[in-house]
């Protein structure tokens, strides 16, 4: 090629790619201008689609070429809770602890987080002298070969644990999760079947200066130490279960990843564990208490609590715990004094002051009772049962006003509490407020189907609105649900004879003297009398 042709040919090409910006120019947008001296421009102009082909064919490979090494295809952020499930399970482990004597002190889940390396909480394996761990659907038992690292403060622990195959879990980061993020907890609280179960993050408190992060997840006591997961499959945090209180909500936290991330940057060798028999044995009675009173083994229990007392005298929820054991078995003033020095040992105590108004209004002191229930309040805003509590308390007292407001409160606090709904319907349908009250016993029979009493007083509300064949309706399921109901049966009587239908009515009042005179039921006894006697003049 000549001189001129070579020159005539660069000035074409010049021309051309003139002729191109100029294209840019009138017809993409202006990031999309600098294409040719800004490779990294070029992404944008293949998420809008503009078809750089049709303009500069040469230019086509280089641009699709580039659009893939810039911008690969991004990864994937969430993988399928069958996934999770399937990966955390495998690392999840169950463990028993044991002192010198082979008696057990604790058991917990936990989780690889290194090879070998197990996470779990550190209440867990407080005070014990050795302990074994099994996988998810394994048989085998490992022995625990001590300890690399403890959080006391936090209730963490790294164990050392020499299991070949295991893929440990990541850790993500803790301080991402927001409120209403989709978790899993993984954990072990049977020794071989595994148990997954998912629920959202609902809050994030500061426990004892520490942050921890509430959420709707079920753990049972035997699941402390197990995984907390976001939906990328990473550990955001370790399950607790933060009550010892057999009356405690239902709140599950997780300790929040950070800090373990933090204890495994301080792990060390390999250590034996350290045995604090006392504090131990006493958490181990507490325990066990919790479990038999949970069955109605009360007797039993309290001998626990008892023995948790003589090692930790100091325990307050251990008196608590003993209190509300003896009130079940109605050794009411023995209860109040147990309350009386969990409060003096913990003077905070909510739950001891609402269990101990409980008492009171057992006694008949209703005006004590709402002093404690008052004072379990000051304490915990956010206690429902008090509200609760409080509320039946005035209704005895007929402050209906007041009663209304705390069923109110509870309702807030609690937007499922049934017999929140159903007293406050009792309440209104005292106050005349009828319509009102079947409104309350709809949301309590949606929230529990099966309470009998919120269609016994659905019904009678109904009845107050000469609603009788619908009032005799709800008495039908409310005998049906209980079959002994003494009321149910006199209201459908009265409801009968209302329709005209007395022959009907006085078989029902029939049933109501049989079953009363059965259960030494002396009111109800009169009352069916008495109506059986109308009916026969």
């Amino acid at each position: 090629m000549t001189n001129y042709s070579q020159k005539r040919y660069e000035a074409e090409n010049r021309m051309k790619k003139e002729k191109m910006r100029v294209l840019l120019d009138e017809h993409l947008p202006h990031r999309l201008r600098q294409l040719f001296s800004d490779p990294i421009e070029k992404e944008y102009s293949m998420k809008r689609g503009y078809k750089l082909s049709l303009i500069f064919p040469c230019f086509t490979l280089a641009v699709l070429l580039l659009f893939y090494i810039i911008n690969p295809a991004p990864a994937q952020t969430t993988l399928p809770a069958e996934d999770i499930a399937e990966k955390a399970l495998a690392s999840t482990v169950y463990l028993e602890m044991k002192d010198t004597n082979d008696k057990t002190l604790g058991i917990g889940s936990g989780f690889f987080v290194k090879t070998n390396i197990i996470a779990t909480n550190y209440h867990v394996i407080k005070g014990a002298a050795k302990g074994s761990v099994k996988l998810v659907g394994k048989h085998t038992t490992y022995n625990i070969e001590g300890v690399t690292a403890i959080d006391r403060e936090n209730d963490l622990a790294l164990l050392k644990v020499t299991v070949s195959g295991v893929n440990p879990l990541s850790l993500g980061d803790s301080d991402k999760v927001r409120i209403g993020e989709t978790v899993y907890v993984a954990c072990n609280p049977k020794g071989v079947k595994g148990t997954f179960s998912a629920g959202i993050i609902s809050n994030r408190k500061d426990k004892n200066t520490k942050e921890r992060l509430q959420m709707t997840a079920s753990i049972s006591p035997k699941s402390n130490g197990g995984s907390v997961l976001n939906k990328k499959g990473e550990v955001i945090g370790v399950s607790v279960s933060v009550h010892r209180s057999l009356d405690a909500q239902n709140l599950n936290y997780a300790i929040p990843s950070k800090y373990l991330k933090e204890l495994l940057n301080q792990s060390k060798s390999t250590e034996p564990f350290s045995q604090e028999k006392q504090t131990v044995s006493a958490e181990t009675y507490i325990l066990w208490g919790n479990a038999k009173s949970k069955i109605g083994d009360y007797e039993s229990a309290i001998s626990d609590y008892y023995k948790a007392i003589q090692l930790q005298p100091e325990d307050a929820e251990a008196y608590h715990n003993m209190g509300l054991a003896k009130f079940n078995l109605e050794q009411h003033f023995d209860a109040i004094v147990d309350y009386d020095v969990a409060i003096r040992l913990k003077p905070d105590y909510a739950r001891a002051y609402s269990n101990r108004g409980i008492v009171k209004a057992q006694l008949g002191r209703f005006s004590d009772a709402i002093s404690d229930l008052d004072a379990a309040i000051r304490f915990d805003r956010e206690l429902t049962s008090a509200y609760y509590n409080r509320g039946l308390m005035y209704a005895m007292l007929e402050q209906f006003a007041s009663a209304i407001s705390d069923f109110n409160a509870a309702i807030r606090l609690d937007p499922d509490f049934a017999s929140a709904y159903l007293n406050r319907g009792v309440v209104k349908r005292k106050l005349g407020k009828y319509t009102a009250a079947i409104t309350d016993f709809n949301v309590a029979i949606r929230l529990e189907p099966d309470a009998a009493d919120a269609y016994l007083n659905r019904g009678t509300a109904k009845e107050s609105l000469r609603q009788h064949v619908a009032a005799i309706s709800d008495y039908n399921t409310a005998i049906r649900l209980k079959p002994n109901y003494i009321k149910a049966y006199y209201n459908r009587g009265v409801s009968k004879v209302r329709l005209g239908q007395r022959s009907e009515a006085k078989q029902d009042f029939q049933i109501v003297l049989r079953l009363a005179i059965k259960a030494g039921d002396t009111g109800f006894k009169v009352s069916a009398e008495k109506a059986l006697r109308k009916l026969e003049e």
